[in-house]
C-alpha cells in the first residue's frame, strides 16, 4: 500500500480482539469494506494487499514489544489513520504508543461517534438502524454525595483544601490507590505517591465546551484493572468537576457584586458588617482592638450643587481610592451611604497590652490621610480644586466603646456628629474626648 490518500471505498482493517471489536465495528460501519486479522503479524501481512482507509489496533497482553510493532504497521500503513484500542488498565501503555505510531486511542468499549471520529471513515446509517448506547456512570454512593456537598462550599471560597477533596472523592468512588485533580492551576492529591508518571493508569481531561480546565489523573485500583464503568464514572466526575468550578466562579462574581459598592468599588456596608461580625469575636479571643472611623465630606452638598453629579461622583471615587492607600492591608475602607464612609482598623496580631499604640497608630494613619487630601486634585471642582475639600470624623474602639458591631458604628457616627459641632475638618475620639484637627 502507498501513502497517497486510499480511495473512499477503501477498507477499514481490524487488528486483534475480533470477538468484541468485530460487532462494535460492523454496527457502526457496515456496510462499508471491514477485513479482520487475529495478530499483529497478520495485520503487517494484510495491509499491502489493498487500498486501506484506516487501522484499528486492539490491545494484545501477550505482545512482548508493543512499541516495536505499532511502529511497524504504522511503516506499511503510510498516512491513513492508526488507533489503538484497549481497556481502562491498558491505557499507560496505549499512550506510549501515541509516540510509537499511533494516530490516537480509545478505551474499550469504544463509543460511535468517537470511531467515526478518529478513523475518518462516514457512516452509512439509517436512523432506525443507528442505535448507539452511551456508557452509564454508575449512581454516586450516599458518601460520594456527601462528599460533594462539602466540596462544593469550599471551592466557592477560594479554599485550597477543595482540591485535595476532590482528590479523595476520586480515590473513594474509584477505590484508586491514588488520584491527582489539577484544576484552575490549582493541584489536590489523595492516596500514595506514585513512583513515576507511568502509574497513572486513568487520565480525564476536565473542560468546558472544549477548553481545558484541568485534568484528573488516577493511579492503579485497589481491587485490580478498571472496567469500563469506572472510566465511565471518571467521565461523569470530570464533567461535574468543571460545572463546579464554573459555578463557584459565578457564585464568587455574585458575591462580589453584592459586597461592591457600585461607583467606588468599596466595600460596601453590607460587606462592611461582615467584616465586624468576623473579627469581633476574634479580637476578643486574641485580646486585639478594633477601632472604626466614622467620616463624611465637609459641605458635600454644595459642591454637588455648585459642581454637578459628575463632580460629586469624582470626589466620592477619589477620596474612598485615597485612604486605601493610606491605609495598611488589615484594615478595611467602606462606603456607608451617600458621603458617609466608615474604615475599620484591624490588628491581626498582637495582644491589647497596657500601653498598646493602637490609638496613636490610627490617628497617624489619619493624619497622613488628610495630608494626602490636602495635596491632591479634584480636576472638577475648578477653583477649589486642591486644598479645598476637608472630611469630619469619629473614632470609637472595640471593646472599650461598643460591645457590638452595631454599636461600634453608632458610638463613632455621635463622634462625628461631635467633631462637626466643633467647627468641621476634624476628628473626635470617643472616650478621650479629644479633637483631633
Amino acid at each position: 500500500m502507498t501513502a497517497s490518500a486510499p480511495a473512499a471505498d477503501a477498507r477499514l482493517l481490524v487488528i486483534g480482539d475480533l470477538e468484541r471489536l468485530g460487532p462494535i465495528v460492523r454496527q457502526c460501519f457496515a456496510p462499508h469494506p471491514i477485513i479482520g486479522v487475529r495478530s499483529y503479524l497478520a495485520g503487517l501481512a494484510e495491509l499491502p494487499r489493498s487500498p486501506t482507509r484506516a487501522v484499528l489496533v486492539a490491545h494484545d497482553p501477550t505482545c512482548r514489544k508493543p512499541d516495536a510493532a505499532m511502529q511497524a504497521i504504522r511503516r506499511v500503513a503510510g498516512d491513513v489513520p492508526v488507533i489503538y484500542c484497549c481497556d481502562p488498565a491498558a491505557e499507560p501503555i496505549a499512550r506510549r504508543l501515541t509516540a510509537c505510531g499511533a494516530t490516537d486511542y480509545v478505551i474499550f468499549p469504544p463509543e460511535a461517534a468517537e470511531l467515526e471520529r478518529l478513523l475518518r471513515i462516514p457512516t452509512r446509517r439509517t436512523r432506525e438502524r443507528w442505535v448507539e448506547t452511551p456508557a452509564v456512570a454508575p449512581v454516586p454512593s450516599a458518601e460520594e454525595l456527601a462528599r460533594l456537598a462539602d466540596i462544593l462550599p469550599r471551592l466557592t471560597i477560594g479554599d485550597v483544601r477543595s482540591m485535595d477533596a476532590m482528590a479523595a472523592l476520586i480515590c473513594a468512588a474509584l477505590d484508586a490507590q491514588q488520584a491527582t485533580v489539577i484544576l484552575d492551576g490549582r493541584t489536590g492529591q489523595a492516596g500514595r505517591l506514585l513512583d513515576a508518571p507511568d502509574e497513572c493508569t486513568l487520565v480525564e481531561t476536565i473542560a468546558d465546551e472544549g477548553r481545558p480546565l484541568g485534568q484528573i489523573r488516577v493511579g492503579p485500583g485497589r481491587r485490580g484493572p478498571y472496567t469500563h464503568e469506572d472510566t465511565a464514572k471518571l467521565r461523569h466526575y470530570a464533567v461535574l468537576f468543571g460545572r463546579m468550578l464554573l459555578g463557584s466562579r459565578r457564585a464568587a462574581e455574585w458575591r462580589r457584586l453584592a459586597m461592591t459598592d457600585d461607583l467606588t468599588g468599596l466595600p460596601n456596608r453590607r460587606r462592611l458588617m461582615e467584616f465586624l461580625a468576623e473579627k469581633l469575636p476574634q479580637a476578643l479571643q486574641t485580646r486585639s482592638t478594633v477601632t472604626a472611623l466614622y467620616f463624611d465630606i465637609d459641605d458635600f452638598k454644595r459642591y454637588n450643587d455648585t459642581y454637578g453629579h459628575e463632580a460629586g461622583d469624582e470626589i466620592l471615587r477619589d477620596v474612598g481610592q485615597l485612604f486605601v492607600k493610606c491605609c495598611r492591608e488589615t484594615d478595611m475602607v467602606a462606603r456607608y451611604g451617600g458621603d458617609e464612609f466608615v474604615v475599620v482598623f484591624y490588628d491581626s496580631e498582637g495582644p491589647r497590652t497596657l500601653g498598646s499604640r493602637h490609638p496613636e497608630d490610627v490617628i497617624t494613619v489619619v493624619k497622613r490621610f488628610r495630608e494626602a487630601l490636602g495635596k491632591h486634585t479634584f480636576h472638577r471642582l475648578g477653583s477649589e480644586a486642591t486644598g479645598h475639600l476637608t472630611i469630619s470624623g469619629g473614632i470609637a474602639h472595640f471593646p472599650w466603646d461598643a460591645a457590638t458591631a452595631e454599636d461600634l458604628i453608632q458610638s463613632a457616627d455621635r463622634g462625628l456628629l461631635q467633631a462637626k459641632a466643633a467647627g468641621k475638618n476634624r476628628f473626635w475620639l470617643i472616650g478621650d474626648g479629644d479633637v483631633v484637627e
